[in-house]
């Protein structure tokens, strides 16, 4: 998650030290504007030295804000500490210290959701977001008191992350921006129904508006940011300002507490049954992407670039030779993922070190660095029988007399019970500077008349481990007769 605001100056960061010492938290009944305006805004016109640094320090009544800051600001230390990049750290990085990632977040580490909040993608990043959480606060904590401030910024935050993978799940995303967006949303609610005459009040509810309408608009025409998060983010804490506006108008303590505290119980419950609903629908893929995490083998695809394939550089930084990275073989870590097909009946199985993708013309594709499978799903037309199909794949490896070509073969097997065409040829790979790869291509044909039922299924392996890995999937090749 990204938020924009380095040209907002909506309050002066030179504001007097007595601002400090006039903070009060919201314990009772809703706090007055004219009580603002004499013990906390008066406070600008009296500078003084440490001031800024102080609100880094908690207090009695005066501790959520420095508590929050504090704990984005450590994190984001001991990432570095670590090794993680200061001003870009990678995804990887992002991944390991609690990125939200629908692949991984809705697998099992539903724990992302709330961590995500105090990462952030580099030290630009967290100072924006530490000036927002700075202003916000200033006029939040006293009007809200400190307890309702550390939740809406929790279920704020939370809401954010579950808006970001219903919208974009595949996204990796980071940041405190969603929850301090809460925050800005709980502030315009106070401002929006409190009924007083003070001046202030118009001053921020226009300074929080723009402020809020600047960055959604800002974050519509900006791919790196999350606008889903920032609108989720910004509708719970808006609601839960709203609710915490209404129990204060409850003259007795504790009707008051029931009233925000059942309020909170229902947003949470409702967030809990939507996220709920998005790990039951996720895609199946997601376990593949899963397992490939658990593994290490998406860390070193992530590494080593989408294609395996990357120039080297000598001491002058000139490109020498392209270094090809073929793909990675079974540990003891990797385990079997199960695959089937309704519609066509197929099924079979393949291991975790390879990954499923999209694929533009095929229905089913794994990758393993250059190695790959598809399985496609023909679709004949009325003058095209199985058997016409079936001639086709054996005649793919023949010449022009129905002689097999050098290197290729042409057979029938029988898979679990299951016939299968089966051809393969020698291939090869192209690279840059006259250089290749070899490679052999085996395809498996399953062609079956009335009903017409036909597919095909290719596979391309560089070497003889991925070769047998291959013949092992193979092996679990299963197609349910009509």
């Amino acid at each position: 998650m990204d938020l924009q605001m380095d040209n907002h100056k909506a309050f002066d960061p030179d504001m007097g030290s007595s601002l400090s010492s006039r903070l009060v938290s919201g314990s009772g009944g809703e706090r007055s504007f004219e009580n603002m305006d004499r013990d906390v805004l008066a406070g600008a016109a009296e500078p003084g030295k440490g001031f800024f640094l102080s609100f880094f320090i908690p207090r009695r009544d005066f501790w959520a804000i420095p508590l929050l800051l504090g704990c984005n600001i450590l994190v984001f230390f001991v990432m570095c500490l670590t090794g993680v990049g200061v001003l870009e750290p990678d995804n990887i990085s992002l991944l390991h210290w609690g990125a939200n990632f629908g692949p991984l977040t809705l697998t099992g580490d539903y724990w992302r959701v709330w961590t995500c909040n105090f990462v952030h993608s580099g030290l630009i990043h967290l100072i924006m977001n530490v000036y927002a959480l700075l202003f916000v606060g200033l006029f939040l904590e006293p009007m809200l008191g400190s307890l309702r401030v550390v939740m809406v910024y929790s279920l704020a935050g939370l809401y954010s992350s579950v808006a970001g993978l219903f919208c974009h799940a595949d996204w990796i995303s980071v940041g405190a921006s969603g929850a301090i967006f809460g925050l800005y949303g709980a502030l315009f609610a106070r401002l929006l129904f409190y009924k007083g005459q003070s001046s202030w009040r118009k001053i921020l509810l226009i300074a929080i508006g723009g402020f809020i309408l600047y960055n959604l608009l800002y974050g519509i025409g900006d791919n790196n940011v999350d606008n889903a998060a920032h609108t989720g983010g910004l509708v719970a804490g808006f609601l839960l300002g709203v609710v915490y506006g209404v129990a204060d108008k409850v003259r007795e303590k504790g009707k008051r507490m029931v009233v925000a505290c059942l309020a909170e119980f229902v947003l949470l419950s409702e967030l809990v049954c939507w996220f709920s609903a998005l790990t039951h629908g996720m895609p199946p893929d997601y376990q593949d992407v899963r397992e490939a995490w658990r593994s290490g083998q998406l860390e070193a695809y992530v590494e080593n670039g989408e294609t395996g394939i990357h120039p080297e550089e000598d001491g002058m930084g000139q490109n020498r030779e392209y270094t090809v990275v073929e793909g990675w073989t079974m540990t003891d870590q990797d385990v079997w993922i199960p695959f089937s097909d309704e519609a066509s009946g197929f099924s079979f199985r393949y291991p975790s070190n390879w990954h499923r993708k999209p694929d533009g013309w095929s229905d089913f594709r794994i990758e393993n660095g250059l190695n790959w499978m598809t399985i496609e799903y023909s679709d004949a037309t009325a003058d095209t029988d199985a058997q016409g199909m079936r001639d086709a794949l054996e005649l793919s490896v023949c010449d022009g007399d129905g002689h097999l070509l050098v290197g290729c073969t042409c057979e029938t097997v029988v898979l679990n019970g299951v016939e299968f065409v089966k051809v393969s040829s020698p291939q090869r790979i192209s690279l840059k500077d006259g250089k290749w790869i070899e490679a052999r291509r085996t395809t498996y044909g399953y062609y079956k008349d009335n009903p017409l039922r036909c597919m095909t299924i290719v596979q391309w392996a560089t070497s003889e481990p991925f070769r047998k890995e291959m013949d092992e999937m193979a092996q679990s090749f299963f197609v349910r007769e009509p």
